[in-house]
């Protein structure tokens, strides 16, 4: 499987345990936005663990592991908040989505942004 591949698996993986959070907070009344913030935050975590060790494995472009992490979160964090402009985009400004179908569509978006980011960017 190619890189890009597994890094669809892992985003599956690390987005179910995004969504989830997001989802089980969004049903007991937590802000959107807060729910995002949770939720993107441990998918991250989960994310950038496993694909260092599995996915990314030719090594990084920076000199070391808490730059790479620094980048990694960087780039993580502009996504978050493409995530949070999407959702409220599509479900408090331009259109009433239900803000659980919408942040769907953000992660679609967010995944992209994600992976290329992190190729060019951080690892070889």
């Amino acid at each position: 499987m190619n890189q890009i591949g597994k890094f669809l698996l892992l985003g599956v993986l690390t987005t179910g345990i995004d969504y989830l959070l997001y989802s089980l907070l969004i049903f007991i009344s937590v802000d959107y936005v807060l729910a995002i913030i949770a939720g993107y935050s441990a998918g991250l975590l989960a994310n950038y663990y496993i694909g260092r060790r599995y996915i990314f494995t030719a090594g990084t472009k920076l000199k070391s592991t808490h730059r790479e992490f620094i980048a990694v979160v960087a780039i993580a964090i502009v996504g978050m908040l493409l995530n949070i402009l999407i959702v409220k985009l599509l479900s408090f400004t331009l259109w009433d989505m239900n803000p659980l179908y919408s942040r769907v569509i953000a992660i679609g978006f967010v995944f992209f942004w994600n992976y290329f980011l992190r190729k060019i960017f951080v690892y070889h």
